[in-house]
């Protein structure tokens, strides 16, 4: 296979390397320091198509490939992890649920301003009594003649209190196990729908993380997105996937530039201390790491782009490329040495957001279990 880039490929890699440097870079710590950011970031992203890749032309989206994609976010990420995934979500748990099942009403609807970036959205799965197993969801929508009554709470939700509405995964027939699974809109301003933010956390301080609450919510039946089961309420969740490995991809390279720049520059013993071997040998690793990070990523987009499964390299990729971008930010850290530790330098943060998407979008552990279940053709968790 070629990863060689298309000119328009590279088009859209320097535009977004542009837009980091510009719009992120100034910014970005303070963002970290205060714990918020501004939401006026996504319309810049929107005004130059940077989240329209995957949306279809008719409503003002691009309709380009997941290797363009993957280099947007990625450069993206090389400034701000956070941002470069969570633009890239905007794609795969915003966008994309309304172009795979939406209805020509709500695509109208959504379609556009999630695009433009003036509208931001929020995918709620995660319960206090569910993570890992979806099959767990208590939240519940009960029809009640032309409406749906909807009780439960969600936590962990990314863009919780910035959302403009809530894609809600929830239990319409508990007999039915996931087959009744369903994903309903409820626009914020419904009576019943309240939320609260999650604050002072390790990782991805300026990503907004909340708690949703719904109270006989009642939306109208025509909110719901889709039809029921899991393909319907989860299908999106490995497109997400993906953008976490691509921006794996991006903050193992923000490491490694980083680091070379610091062992240059810094001297112990007379020397520059990159001419230490020990710290030779952390630079190397993060070489190899970002090598086969950025390898399997883009060989993902390019199956993506095929429109084969990819179930197993999706797991691969964001299995392996999180755990990289872990090594990457710790052995960064140590080469700063007590630099490292302070947030004048963007490593830290690196190191601290790195925690994150080991545990969401699928833990390491259930990655895990699903190549070994693809391997053996058995599944270590009963269903």
């Amino acid at each position: 296979m070629d990863f060689e880039l298309t000119t328009q490929q590279a088009m859209f890699k320097d535009m977004a390397k542009e837009f980091g440097i510009r719009e992120i870079q100034p910014y970005v710590k303070d963002w970290d320091r205060e714990g918020h950011m501004p939401l006026h970031v996504f319309p810049k992203l929107g005004a130059q198509g940077l989240l329209g890749i995957k949306a279809p032309k008719e409503y003002g989206g691009l309709d380009l490939d997941w290797m363009t994609l993957a280099l947007v976010t990625e450069q993206l990420a090389v400034y701000d992890f956070s941002l470069g995934m969570g633009s890239c979500s905007r794609t795969s748990l915003g966008i994309l649920p309304f172009v795979h099942n939406g209805t020509e009403e709500q695509k109208k609807k959504y379609l556009p301003g999630l695009i433009q970036g003036n509208l931001t959205h929020c995918f709620a799965t995660v319960e206090p009594n569910a993570g890992s197993d979806a099959t767990a969801i208590e939240t519940t929508a009960v029809l009640d003649g032309d409406e749906w009554v909807i009780n439960g709470n969600k936590t962990w939700i990314t863009n919780a209190t910035l959302s403009d509405y809530a894609l809600v995964v929830c239990q319409t027939d508990k007999t039915k196990g996931t087959k009744g699974l369903t994903v309903i809109i409820v626009d914020w301003g419904t009576p019943g729908f309240s939320r609260a933010p999650i604050e002072h956390k390790l990782a991805l301080r300026h990503h907004n993380h909340g708690q949703l609450f719904f109270r006989d919510c009642r939306v109208p039946r025509t909110n719901q997105l889709g039809g029921f089961g899991m393909r319907a309420a989860f299908a999106n969740v490995e497109h997400t996937r993906f953008g976490i490995a691509c921006a794996a991809t991006g903050a193992i390279q923000a490491c490694l530039d980083i680091s070379v720049k610091y062992a240059q520059e810094r001297h112990q013993f007379k020397k520059p201390i990159g001419s230490f071997q020990l710290i030779q040998e952390k630079i190397a690793d993060m070489v190899v790491d970002l090598e086969a990070s950025r390898w399997i990523a883009y060989r993902l987009a390019y199956l993506k782009d095929k429109n084969v499964p990819v179930a197993k390299e999706t797991s691969i990729a964001k299995y392996h490329n999180m755990e990289a971008m872990a090594r990457a930010a710790r052995a960064a850290v140590e080469i700063h040495g007590a630099y490292g530790l302070s947030d004048e330098y963007p490593l830290e943060r690196m190191f601290r957001d790195a925690m994150a998407p080991i545990i969401y979008g699928g833990t390491a552990n259930v990655h895990k279990l699903i190549l070994g279940r693809l391997a053996l053709g058995i599944d270590a968790v009963s269903r």
